[in-house]
């Protein structure tokens, strides 16, 4: 085996290792470049948005009915609680943290203490603040390959196709594939 092939082989198990411990799906090369909203009205984006669609996340896996309410605490910190239930045992499954108001569209989103938030993990591409969001996240793990989330809220747990017509053109206006994309279960879910 060359040099050449070692590396390669090295950042392939890299990369699987970095996905399969948080699920985040893979890309090759650097993160691109993303078109994010400017200007933010954080207070318009708080409120309830339900899960429609997201890039396979660990932290989700065999949940249903997934969704994420923003409260203002301060004028640049938002509180953030995930809630879902377990598709087996339909026990409710949530988790709460803070979110930095980094610049417009771009905030540092808190789960657990010690985690920084000095940079964005959760960049809003797209919203009209009363029926979808699309949210973005990148991470390069080294010069040849990044890491990605994609999720798409929408205001109602079951939403239009012109609303997600919407949501979708925002992830192909950043050319931003659609292919990994996996629809979350909204039916049957208690009321909020």
């Amino acid at each position: 085996m060359n040099h050449r092939s070692s590396l390669w082989l090295l950042i392939l198990l890299v990369v699987n290792g970095v996905w399969l411990g948080s699920a985040q799906v893979p890309f090759p090369g650097k993160c691109p470049d993303v078109k994010i909203v400017d200007p933010f009205d954080v207070e318009a984006y708080l409120g309830v948005w339900y899960e429609y669609a997201k890039y396979p996340f660990s932290f989700e896996i065999g949940r249903k009915c997934i969704s994420a309410t923003y409260g203002l605490i301060d004028e640049s910190t938002v509180s953030v609680l995930n809630a879902g239930i377990y598709q087996l045992t339909e026990q409710p499954s949530n988790i709460t943290g803070t979110a930095k108001l980094l610049g417009p569209g771009q905030l540092a989103v808190e789960f657990y203490p010690g985690q920084p938030q000095t940079e964005p993990n959760y960049l809003v591409l797209g919203t009209d603040y009363k029926s979808y969001a699309v949210v973005y996240s990148c991470t390069s793990i080294t010069p040849f390959a990044n890491l990605r989330f994609v999720w798409i809220l929408t205001r109602e747990r079951l939403p239009s196709m012109e609303t997600i017509d919407k949501a979708e053109k925002i992830l192909e206006d950043n050319k931003i594939s659609q292919a990994p994309l996996v629809k979350t279960v909204q039916n049957n879910c208690p009321q909020q």
